[in-house]
This record gives structure tokens, sequence and C-alpha cells, in this order.
């Protein structure tokens, strides 16, 4: 049997195949998208958590995060420390922007704000900035 995965042809075996739809409808069918579906404070802190420990990889920063970081002189290192910090917390519940929540993760000096990629395995800078320099509010 040859089944057409994404245009690509390859010779598999019946077995595989169904293995294949069990996979896809398991990930299709995965109980939260953390994309789309809001996070408790306290459940979004866990995620964090998580991917940092299980995901470091996973951690993206957009263009604009890093323009920001090096406007208020800091770097990526200084948003890794606060997604790592025990002590940094999520004061506001998340909120919807561009197609996804995003939530403030936040220390007495260092703000970041993260979404969360659709399988929960990591997560987006998307802007952050330095407390002590008035930045956003």
């Amino acid at each position: 049997m040859v089944a057409k995965i994404s245009n690509v042809s390859c010779p598999i075996r019946a077995k595989q195949l169904d293995q294949i739809a069990v996979l896809s409808y398991l990930d299709i069918m995965s109980p939260t998208d953390y994309k789309d579906q809001r996070l408790s404070r306290n459940e979004a802190r866990k995620q964090i958590s998580k991917i940092m420990s299980q995901y470091p990889e996973n951690v993206r920063f957009s263009r604009h995060a890093i323009k920001e970081l090096e406007n208020d002189e800091l770097t990526p290192t200084d948003a890794l420390n606060v997604l790592k910090s025990p002590d940094a917390k999520i004061n506001q519940d998340g909120e919807w922007e561009n197609g996804n929540y995003r939530y403030r993760l936040e220390t007495s000096h260092l703000l970041i704000v993260v979404g969360f990629w659709n399988d929960g395995t990591g997560l987006s800078v998307v802007t952050a900035w330095d407390k002590r320099k008035g930045g956003k509010k």
C-alpha cells in the first residue's frame, strides 16, 4: 500500500496507516488548545514552568520583543531568567489579542508578554519591558 501524506508518497503498511490516523485523531482531539483557550493565571504560570523545564528549546522571541529588550538595554537572557524565576507572577488574566491569549509575566523590574503554542510545548515572547524605565502599562 502507498499512502499519500502531505503530498509526499511513501510506502507504508496498512497497520502503520491506522496508527497514523489514530495519532492524528488524538492530536486534533487534545483537551487543551493553549492558544485559543484562556488558562487561569495559575495554570498559565505552571505551563510556563513546564515549558522551561521540559522544552526550553521551544521558546521564541518576536522581532518586536528583541527590539523592546534592546530599547531597555536588556537581552533575551534577561527575559529567559524571568521565565525561569519562581518569583515571577502572572497578576492579570490572559488577554485575547491577534488570535491567541497572551499572559503578562512579571517580576519587580521586568515584564514580559507570552503566548503559548497550540500544543502547549512552547511559547513566544511577544514583547517585554523594564518597568523601572516607565515602559508600557
